[in-house]
């Protein structure tokens, strides 16, 4: 009788369990879909911040940073004892489109995970050292970070781990994706700008032309890439624009531009490759009696993970049961997220959306819901 007793009570206590974790996830969908009706581009984001904060303050936190770095929110809740500060950043930017701006790469669903973790934190302190759920702006046009961190000095601010996840449609639902140092490529924006004379279409012979250092130049960048073994790792170098002249039948252009994306999984390699096109350049300038500019865009540093930090959210992906891939290979695109770890100890990784679902960025991706508990409880996890 006494057994059949405590098994009852054990069963309903599963039941109740279970019914409060699907309260709890519709209550986290409802969230979600609000934030991914109200898409607002880098540097926009007012009524993105409206609805973060009006869920933040049902949490008590300690404090609430606005305006951070533009548009950008921080919380901050103090455990009940002494330990390491963490924080959890979210993007909080949407996408351009054709249909003019629409959430696409799921930053909806990373507030509203931090905004679950929140809700937990507001409920239990029982923690080490202070936490800081940071919403980010600006991340699409790689501004927000940085702008955020000057503030965050301001502030007198300090973290001694900084997490941040995605989601990944390439993976199976809800494997977390583990990167081995360098998460994503640094990069940078090169613009080189020939600067020489224009003359008469009729007599070309009497300009200073740009037409044929730039054509030098691209053919150069193309080599570049394929000298893998003048380099410690990936390189890759791009031409994203050429601008030679205007459109005049009756002009010789005597002014050019090339424009370039730089990237590598090494900062030493970026720095290099830019100095080998840099060189060239002048080379080139210099024997066709022009004058060159350089100058640089859009930097970002590699995102390199802290083999200390890894191993922590490997611990709490193994205790939730989720299952762990290591990349082969770092992301070939970049992320401001970046900047917060060169001067804390990172981790950022990817949790899988399913496999066969459209990619980011993609007019038919979807954000999928069942992620978000399991990524809620790792963050959580990686806090007590």
């Amino acid at each position: 009788m006494m057994k059949t007793l405590l098994s009852c009570k054990l069963l309903l206590l599963i039941t109740l369990n279970v019914m409060s974790i699907k309260a709890n996830s519709q209550e986290l969908i409802n969230i979600r879909k609000e934030l991914h009706a109200c898409p607002e581009y880098s540097h926009k984001e007012a009524g993105t911040a409206k609805i973060l904060l009006k869920y933040l303050g049902k949490t008590t936190p300690d404090r609430i940073y606005k305006g951070v770095g533009g548009n950008g929110i921080i919380a901050e809740y103090t455990g009940n004892r002494p330990g390491p500060s963490k924080m959890f950043r979210c993007e909080m930017d949407a996408i351009k489109t054709d249909a003019g701006c629409e959430h696409l790469c799921g930053h909806d669903g990373h507030m509203t995970i931090l905004l679950g973790l929140a809700m937990r934190l507001g409920s239990d302190r029982n923690f080490n050292g202070k936490v800081y759920l940071l919403f980010q702006p600006a991340e699409e046009i790689g501004e927000g970070a940085v702008l955020m961190v000057k503030d965050i000095e301001k502030l007198g601010l300090k973290f001694d781990f900084s997490y941040a996840l995605h989601n990944n449609p390439n993976y199976p639902l809800n494997s977390i994706i583990i990167h081995k140092g360098t998460y994503a490529a640094g990069s940078t924006g090169m613009e080189l700008r020939f600067i020489g004379a224009p003359s008469h279409a009729a007599f070309p012979e009497q300009a200073k032309s740009p037409t044929d250092a730039i054509i030098s130049t691209v053919q150069e960048v193309k080599r570049l890439n394929g000298l893998k073994n003048h380099f410690s790792d990936f390189i890759l170098a791009t031409v994203v624009n050429i601008e030679v002249g205007e459109v005049n039948y009756g002009v010789t252009p005597g002014e050019g531009y090339l424009r370039l994306t730089l990237r590598s999984f090494k900062d030493s390699d970026l720095d290099k490759l830019c100095n080998m096109i840099g060189n060239f350049a002048k080379e080139q300038a210099a024997g066709q009696g022009l004058m060159l500019e350089i100058t640089y865009h859009d930097r970002f540093p590699a995102t390199v993970n802290s083999d200390e930090a890894n191993e922590i959210v490997i611990k709490a992906a193994d205790k939730g049961g989720l299952n762990i891939i290591y990349a082969k290979d770092p992301t070939r695109g970049s992320d401001d997220f970046s900047f917060f770890t060169l001067n804390s100890k990172g981790s950022f990784f990817d949790i899988g959306n399913g496999e066969g679902r459209e990619d980011i960025h993609q007019p038919g991706y979807i954000f999928p819901d069942d992620i978000l508990i399991p990524a809620i409880n790792i963050f959580n996890e990686i806090i007590y």
